[in-house]
């Protein structure tokens, strides 16, 4: 038991209300599970503060109308936009050569943008993993060994470096993913990976019609980050074909990073309320 734990031994007897202590404990139990290791979960909410966005561009918004455009210059294995751009603001990128990416409301994924009217498309051909996999409730999916991922020279990636972090306080990441064609077409079992400073590379399953995410999903990771200045990278290695069925390809959108309330701060927030209901009670006393 930890010392918000130990705290709800508050009697209701002194808060003069149940349902308060209730919701103190509440608060409190929130507190105590606030500075985790890295979790991931997912689900079809914004968690994320908006408002608070540490991530530039998460929306794909900035430097784009809603016009489909490439964003990665080169030779194209795949069908490409005829007009491109040499990077997208607040972003950087790599890929191996033969990768067609798109950035705009793109019209082939299966749900629209979630945030305005641009999502970011990671083209790049098709691939194997070369390695058993198993699939977790999360979406989390591991491997007996390493994926080979052969058939081509590297991923598609787009990154972004954060600085001014704090290494005591947990982090929230919210963003919202889809497929092309997830929905009809490429509906088996299609993954992406995502790289945190610190953490190293989690691969996760893209959401499609046979499995229980649909058209589209959001994931929420809450991790501690390594260092003040970390870089999140979303990574597509391609059509996987050897899990199940042949997978669809990454589509990104919404990328919301933001700090979860310290526990001192909640916990002031706590020690007011109960102040507040003690003047109550003696101001009723004195009646």
């Amino acid at each position: 038991m930890n010392q918000y734990s130990q705290n709800c031994t508050v009697s209701s007897k002194i808060l003069e209300s149940r349902k308060l202590a209730q919701s103190i404990c509440i608060v409190l139990g929130l507190m105590a599970t606030s500075a985790n290791a890295l979790t991931i979960t997912h689900g079809d909410s914004v968690t994320g503060n908006s408002s608070a966005n540490l991530v530039i561009n998460g929306s794909f918004e900035t430097g784009n109308a809603g016009t489909n455009l490439g964003w990665t210059p080169g030779t194209h294995i795949g069908g490409y936009p005829g007009s491109e751009v040499a990077a997208i603001p607040g972003w950087a990128s790599s890929y191996p050569d033969g990768a067609y990416g798109w950035w705009g409301p793109l019209g082939f994924a299966g749900a629209a943008p979630a945030d305005g009217l641009n999502a970011v498309y990671f083209g790049n051909y098709f691939n194997t993993v070369g390695a058993a996999s198993s699939i977790a409730a999360n979406g989390v999916i591991t491997f007996t060994g390493t994926p080979s991922f052969a058939e081509r020279p590297g991923p598609v990636m787009l990154s972004q470096t954060i600085s001014g972090l704090s290494t005591t306080d947990t982090y929230h990441l919210d963003f919202w993913t889809s497929g092309e064609s997830n929905t009809s077409g490429f509906t088996g079992t299609g993954l992406f990976g995502l790289d945190i400073t610190g953490e190293g590379t989690t691969y996760l399953m893209l959401p499609s019609s046979s499995n229980s995410f649909g058209a589209s999903e959001r994931y929420y990771v809450d991790f501690i980050p390594s260092a003040s200045t970390i870089t999140i990278s979303f990574l597509n290695w391609g059509h996987i074909t050897d899990i199940s069925g042949t997978g669809s390809e990454l589509v990104l959108d919404d990328v919301i990073l933001s700090a979860v309330p310290e526990p001192s701060s909640l916990l002031l927030f706590i020690t007011g309320l109960v102040g507040l209901l003690g003047y109550g009670a003696i101001k009723r006393k004195n009646v």
